[in-house]
C-alpha cells in the first residue's frame, strides 16, 4: 500500500512539474513577443502547420525561439518545418528529430547534424553563393549573412531533393502521428488548466512545511 502511494505521488509530481514547464513556456513566448516583435504563439502554430499537424506545441516553441534568436525568419522557420516533415517522410525517420537536427543544423552551422538527413552542407560554397547573390565577396559577409547563406543552402537542397517526391505520398500516411500530435494539444490544455488551480496550494505548502508533510 505504501509503495503503491508513493508511485501515486511521485506520478502527480512529475504531471504537475510537466505542467508547470508548459506553462513556462507559454508565458515566457508571451514575454519574448513581445520583446522582439514577433508573435511566437502564431509562428509556433505556422511550424506546426507547415509538418502537416504532426509536430508537438513543445517542440515547435522551442525552435521558434532558438531560430529566431538565432536570426531566422519566420519565414524560414516555417520552411525548415516543411522540410523536417519531407525528410522524415522520405527517409522514415522521426520528424522531431529531423525537425531538431535541421533547427541546429542550421543555426551552429554544423554539417554532421544534417548528413543524416541526406542535406550536404559545405560551408565555403555555400557563403561563397549567398556572397555572390547580394554582391559581397565572402570574407566581406557579417556573422548574420553567413548564417542566412546556410540556412538558404539548407532549404534549397531540402527542396530539390524531397519536395517533388513527398508530393506524392499518401495523406494517410500522416494519420498516425497528427492523432498523437492532438492528443498531445489536448493534454496540454489540461496541464494548463491544472496548473492555475494548483499553484496557489503549492505556494501555501512550500511556506507551511507541517501542511506538507501532513
Amino acid at each position: 500500500t505504501l509503495a503503491a502511494q508513493v508511485f501515486a505521488v511521485t506520478a502527480a509530481f512529475a504531471f504537475l512539474k510537466d505542467a508547470g514547464d508548459l506553462a513556462r513556456l507559454e508565458a515566457g513566448q508571451s514575454a519574448y513577443s513581445a520583446a522582439v516583435g514577433v508573435s511566437m504563439k502564431s509562428l509556433t502554430k505556422d511550424i506546426v502547420a507547415a509538418t502537416d499537424a504532426q509536430l508537438g506545441f513543445r517542440d515547435a516553441a522551442q525552435a521558434a525561439a532558438i531560430g529566431t534568436a538565432a536570426g531566422l525568419t519566420s519565414e524560414q522557420l516555417v520552411k525548415l518545418g516543411k522540410a523536417a516533415n519531407q525528410t522524415s517522410q522520405i527517409l522514415g525517420r522521426d520528424l522531431t528529430d529531423s525537425f531538431n537536427r535541421l533547427i541546429r543544423g542550421v543555426t551552429k552551422a554544423e554539417p554532421e547534424l544534417l548528413d543524416e538527413l541526406g542535406i550536404i552542407l559545405r560551408l565555403e560554397p555555400a557563403t561563397e553563393k549567398y556572397a555572390a547573390a547580394i554582391g559581397k565577396t565572402r570574407e566581406a559577409l557579417t556573422a548574420f549573412e553567413r548564417s542566412q547563406a546556410v540556412a538558404n543552402e539548407v532549404l534549397d537542397q531540402a527542396e530539390r531533393k524531397f519536395g517533388a517526391i513527398a508530393k506524392t505520398m499518401d495523406p494517410d500516411a500522416f494519420a498516425l502521428g497528427q492523432f498523437a500530435k492532438e492528443f498531445d494539444d489536448m493534454m496540454k490544455d489540461i496541464k494548463v488548466n491544472v496548473i492555475e488551480v494548483v499553484i496557489p496550494v503549492v505556494n501555501f505548502l512550500k511556506d507551511n512545511l507541517l501542511s506538507l508533510i501532513g
